[in-house]
């Protein structure tokens, strides 16, 4: 078990006590938008907000667990934080921002974080937990921390840990190129056992802390040209199959990447 970071929780409970004290700007209306962005200066409400899930090839099975999650989390069932991790360009943030036409009428809103910090997050908790007619995902985009990054603890204990209990209706959905979130090194396993042990624990503590974890590989050239030919049809593009592969594969060479950030700029560049 994590020892208690004393010193952590006494800070979270003075930022809390200043939040109470100072009172709240006014938050987004969650009748009338589907998503808010955090910034650091409070909630910026979004009004167009969203990905056509549809759109996403080759990565089926990962979004059937994202959705099954989301669903039994909007059913009022046990669910889990969820860490979308690997190859960059693969479809994790669309993953997420397919959510919110799929569940929107059933009541689930999105409020993206863009900075993490202390503050911003125990006002985003008071104004969750005031909109209990609504079920929210708070979302981290590209995610990762240096070696003594001081967030690192500080998310870690916010995820599970505090005196402070999180929301009900709230959840965690968080992408990273980085399984771990932070590095696992080979200098990390040398010297005393017992203490390399421990320096690993500590550095996996964190991703531990989400009960769902998916994995995106990179695409092969059959999976890209698939993706290629959706976006095609999405964007309205005629032209020769066999014209449209060759274009797309000297562009994803120049590229050096197959991946579906790769097509859709490829497409948007016909």
């Amino acid at each position: 078990m994590d020892k208690p970071d004393y010193l952590l929780l006494n800070r979270f409970l003075q930022k809390a006590v200043e939040l109470l004290e100072k009172g709240e700007s006014s938050p987004p209306d969650f009748n009338r938008f589907p998503a808010a962005v955090y910034t650091g200066k409070g909630l910026i409400p979004v009004e167009k907000a969203g990905f056509d899930g549809k759109l996403l090839t080759g990565i089926e099975r990962q979004k059937e667990l994202v959705y099954r999650n989301t669903r039994k989390f909007m059913e009022g069932q046990p669910a889990n934080h969820v860490l979308l991790w690997g190859e960059r360009g693969t479809g994790k943030s669309s993953i997420v921002k397919s959510l919110i036409p799929l569940f929107y009428s059933d009541g689930l809103r999105l409020i993206q974080i863009i900075e993490l910090e202390l503050e911003g997050i125990f006002e985003i908790y008071s104004i969750v937990e005031k909109n209990s007619s609504f079920r929210f995902i708070l979302f981290i985009d590209d995610l990762s921390f240096n070696e003594n990054d001081s967030r690192f603890r500080m998310f870690k204990t916010l995820l599970d840990g505090t005196v402070y209990t999180l929301p009900e209706n709230l959840l965690f959905y968080v992408t990273s190129n980085q399984k771990n979130l932070v590095s696992v090194k080979h200098s990390d396993r040398d010297g005393d056992f017992t203490r390399g042990r421990d320096v690993i624990d500590e550095k996996l503590s964190l991703v531990n802390r989400f009960g769902l974890k998916v994995g995106f590989s990179p695409f092969s050239k059959d999976t890209f040209l698939k993706i290629v030919e959706r976006y095609a049809e999405a964007y309205g593009i005629k032209m020769d199959r066999e014209e449209l592969h060759r274009l797309a594969i000297s562009f994803a060479r120049e590229e050096g990447s197959f991946s579906g950030r790769t097509a859709l700029h490829f497409i948007k560049s016909l």
